[in-house]
């Protein structure tokens, strides 16, 4: 009897687990994942820019050159600091010396050219400050010098991410309410939440200026025009969802 009993409880154990596994197979069936792009952008006015001037000259020798490099990073770093830049904000980019050579029907040695690039940051700025105007009005009346670069930035851009990464899974969340809705189903939850390592603070237009433009503004007899517009602060994000 005891014998009978003890198989009718295996009996009923089994019975009872089978049918807890398909149960969870059941509603492992029942439920779908889905995952979402969501991107994020918000446009913000910059405050600081990042300016690169080239300093050279070829010469006889190099020491001659480097001579007349010298003398025009004199003038250039006067009118940078003049300008209320401070030292922290400036920076040798590099400095190079190398044999000038002209191409024809031949190679002809030229001279040799010494040259300096120099990088700053202009803090504080805005769109109406005239002072990135001033100061590129002042470096062409350096002889020899080339503007390379003008970029601009935002200083603190951390309350701009946040906004942006808000932004970007509002945008995954609307999605999938709408996929959702198409499919019969619903929401239970967030699965995964995953940012791209690439995070974007990118200008609208390009900033750059070449020599072209700056002999322009010297040769109209005003003073250079340099707007900043706005740039985009962009966080994409990939989110998987739970749905039944």
């Amino acid at each position: 009897m005891k014998t009978g009993r003890f198989s009718v409880f295996i009996l009923v154990l089994a019975v009872t687990f089978m049918s807890s596994c398909n149960s969870l197979k059941g509603e492992q069936k029942n439920q779908s994942t889905i995952s979402l792009f969501g991107t994020g952008t918000v446009l913000v006015q910059p405050d600081m820019i990042q300016m690169t001037i080239t300093l050279s000259k070829v010469d006889q020798t190099t020491k001659m050159a480097q001579d007349e490099v010298n003398k025009m990073v004199r003038q250039a770093l006067t009118i940078i600091k003049e300008a209320g830049i401070e030292d922290k904000n400036i920076a040798t980019a590099s400095l190079t010396f190398h044999s000038e050579y002209e191409y024809t029907s031949r190679r002809i040695l030229v001279g040799q050219k010494a040259e300096q690039r120099i990088t700053f940051t202009i803090d504080n700025i805005n769109n109406g400050d005239e002072k990135v105007s001033r100061i590129i009005d002042q470096f062409i009346q350096i002889d020899g010098i080339e503007l390379n670069q003008i970029n601009f930035g935002v200083k603190n851009n951390t309350g701009h991410f946040v906004r942006s990464r808000d932004l970007a899974f509002q945008k995954a969340v609307e999605k999938a309410n709408q996929y959702a809705e198409l499919s019969n189903l619903k929401i239970i939850k967030i699965l995964s939440i995953s940012e791209e390592m690439d995070q974007h603070v990118l200008p609208i237009s390009n900033r750059s200026l070449n020599q072209s433009m700056i002999q322009e503004a010297a040769g109209g007899g005003g003073s250079a025009i340099v707007p900043s517009g706005e740039l985009e602060i962009t966080t994409r994000i990939l989110v998987t969802f739970l749905l039944e």
